[in-house]
């Protein structure tokens, strides 16, 4: 008895029809594609095996395409202050268009309906449905073709989109849940409607798998309140009937018909289009590489401490330039309230970037503190200026100031209200 060393190399056995040494554990010869004689010998199993190896061996480029799109609008999601294990800042979902009904009517923003697709809520959110997407995307888009895929996917997508809109109109909604569904509607009825004409072997597998999958995860959503179950229905039924219309790509079929490739690059430019659309209607917040590691509703805080004390700031220096200017206080006496001018600018730049409204009114404020404050050094440095010049200067920059504060106060309720805050009188005791 001999000892041979463990080998991780294939064993090779020589191809009767070509010669060249191929792997003995591949049914077929890498070199020619015969078939071997064990295969051969049963007619039934080499038919099964050229059939499931002329689908099977398909490119799926659209399947890593679409996942990579999801991957891409999350990571710009969490510059925007999106990153989250299981839930995402409402402003940033509406900002990067999930689907909102008072938005997609009020504001006719339809795009809604495809954009919200491609959008996840939280990395969980992402994970689970970019794995389900990848284990049953590529196995349609290799049975369907990626033609077909494209289309299934879109229309799955947007119909589930619609379910949601029409029988679950107050949640914001995103994900690709819907057309997920969608594929595992296309496939069960796939197996049953081709049962005659694929393998049964495969018809068995993709009944044994789907069903179950299928019924666990509408059992899951009904059984838990956050989940759109409205959108997987839709999905699931819109990906049965389209089985029912749609054929697959035979093996036989080399090339695929014109009027799946225009379909698809329909579909294709309704995607990008909607994305256009996203894009130059974004109010969401400004995407900041800060975001990344900030709670948002922390920045909700922060922002509104920092502008309430640059506005105290601001009053309080106004009250400190009346005294000086009515002779009351020294010109020395404007130092202070420069240095209050000073602090409010520190506090109203340090404010964080939160959507673009909120930031138009941290803008505004800033611009207010700099004219006071060149107000106050002119003064400050050439007393001998006109003080009725000063007075109507600082009357038109109150004036602005009251305009400011109006407007800010009646955007702030509902700033406050959306992300999930109110403002309440305190005193001490």
């Amino acid at each position: 008895m001999t000892l041979n060393p463990i080998t991780n190399e294939p064993k090779l056995t020589r191809c009767p029809n070509c010669g060249n040494a191929t792997p003995d554990d591949n049914p077929v010869c890498s070199y020619c594609g015969a078939v071997h004689k064990e295969i051969a010998a049963s007619p039934e199993a080499a038919t099964e095996y050229r059939f499931l190896r002329a689908l099977f061996t398909r490119p799926n480029h659209f399947t890593t395409i679409f996942i990579g799109i999801n991957v891409g609008v999350f990571v710009l999601m969490c510059f925007a202050g999106g990153f989250a294990v299981t839930s995402v800042d409402p402003e940033v979902l509406r900002g990067f268009v999930a689907k909102q009904n008072d938005l997609i009517v009020g504001h006719h923003e339809y795009w809604r309906l495809i954009t919200s697709i491609f959008i996840h809520i939280g990395v969980i959110h992402l994970l689970l449905n970019n794995y389900a997407l990848w284990i049953i995307g590529q196995e349609i888009e290799q049975i369907y073709g990626s033609a077909r895929f494209v289309v299934l996917y879109l229309i799955t997508g947007i119909i589930g989109s619609l379910a949601s809109f029409f029988f679950n109109p107050q949640a914001t909604s995103a994900g690709a849940s819907g057309s997920i569904f969608g594929l595992f509607g296309v496939m069960a009825t796939f197996a049953f409607r081709y049962r005659k004409e694929i393998p049964s072997m495969l018809s068995r597998e993709i009944r044994r798998r789907v069903l179950p999958i299928i019924a666990i995860n509408l059992v899951f959503g009904f059984s838990v309140r956050i989940v759109d179950n409205a959108a997987h229905i839709g999905g699931l039924l819109s990906g049965v009937v389209l089985a029912l219309i749609i054929p697959y790509k035979r093996p036989t079929e080399r090339i695929t018909p014109r009027m799946w490739v225009v379909l698809q690059i329909i579909c294709l430019l309704l995607i990008f289009g909607s994305f256009v659309a996203a894009f130059r209607s974004y109010t969401g917040p400004r995407l900041s590489v800060a975001n990344l590691t900030s709670d948002h509703g922390s920045s909700v805080i922060d922002y509104y401490n920092r502008m309430q004390e640059a506005r105290r700031l601001l009053d309080e220096s106004f009250r400190q330039f009346d005294s000086t200017i009515e002779g009351k206080s020294p010109v020395e006496g404007l130092n202070g309230g420069l240095d209050s001018i000073e602090r409010a600018l520190r506090a109203a730049n340090g404010a964080p970037r939160i959507d673009a409204q909120s930031d138009q009114f941290r803008m505004r404020l800033i611009e207010l503190l700099n004219q006071q404050k060149s107000l106050g050094v002119e003064f400050s440095t050439s007393p001998a200026t006109s003080r009725e010049e000063v007075r109507r200067q600082e009357r038109a920059l109150r004036n602005k100031a009251q305009q400011f504060e109006s407007d800010y106060r009646t955007w702030l309720a509902g700033f406050l209200k959306d992300r999930g805050y109110e403002e309440r009188e305190t005193g001490d005791k």
